[in-house]
């Protein structure tokens, strides 16, 4: 059996005081988390008292960061600024809210890559671009920014359809298929098989436990970056209880 990732993107939905208490209740029944492959990505502010409060051996990683590295930059997240597993680049709330491009994007995945950190990129079309037929071509301008070459370096593509992201609305199984089929033919076209060995897809949007092990079975997916629903406690133990080992 394949090994899934959980990959826990709380957004804002928790402050320390309530990162603190999820840590707290995870720690408290850590026999089911223990061998699970999952990574939390806490708001920034909160990833130091969430390293320093989880008992068990799970990843950490950042919601986004900027392009440089250091500097006059006030406001900004440097990749290098703490310890971490994973960064997240690309996210469609990022696209649409903060406006970032690709030229943009295409920085952010550049300084991940050039650090320790595994970046996931978020890719995916709109309902609009899917209604008109334009979710391949979408897919292929937004995977056009990937480096030539990835030098031995871990990459994950999430593709997650900007219409399913928290509106309950999940694509089927055979939509999806098609979907991650088409990314992985692209990325085969850019690489060789050292690379790809490298790389991993997952999908994202409205993922829960009541369809996750429907969307384990789509044979490309080797993950979830999963959003509201990991934010809460109840919820996300109910989601890694589908995990199996």
């Amino acid at each position: 059996m394949k090994k899934i990732t959980i990959a826990a993107n709380w957004k804002m939905y928790l402050d320390e005081v309530s990162s603190i208490d999820f840590i707290d209740k995870l720690n408290a029944e850590k026999e089911l988390f223990i061998n699970k492959d999952i990574i939390l990505f806490p708001s920034h502010a909160c990833i130091r008292s969430v390293k320093d409060h989880l008992n068990i051996d799970l990843k950490i990683g950042m919601q986004d960061c900027d392009i440089h590295n250091k500097g006059a930059y006030t406001g900004s997240t440097s990749i290098g600024s703490i310890d971490i597993h994973s960064c997240i680049v690309g996210h469609s709330e990022r696209r649409i809210i903060y406006k970032e491009n690709n030229d943009v994007i295409a920085g952010k995945l550049g300084t991940v890559l050039s650090s320790k950190v595994d970046p996931i990129l978020c890719i995916g079309e709109t309902l609009q671009e899917k209604n008109d037929n334009l979710a391949e071509s979408i897919i292929d301008s937004q995977i056009s920014i990937l480096p030539k070459d990835l030098n031995g370096r871990n990459l994950t593509i999430a593709y997650e359809p900007v219409w399913a992201i928290g509106s309950g609305d999940v694509p089927s199984n055979e939509y999806i298929h098609q979907m991650l089929s088409y990314i992985k033919n692209r990325l085969k076209s850019l690489y060789s098989d050292t690379d790809l060995n490298n790389i991993k897809l997952f999908y994202g949007g409205s993922v829960d436990a009541n369809n996750l092990q429907d969307l384990i079975s789509v044979e490309l997916i080797d993950g979830f970056l999963i959003g509201s629903a990991s934010a809460n406690f109840e919820k996300f133990k109910d989601i890694v209880k589908q995990i199996k080992l």
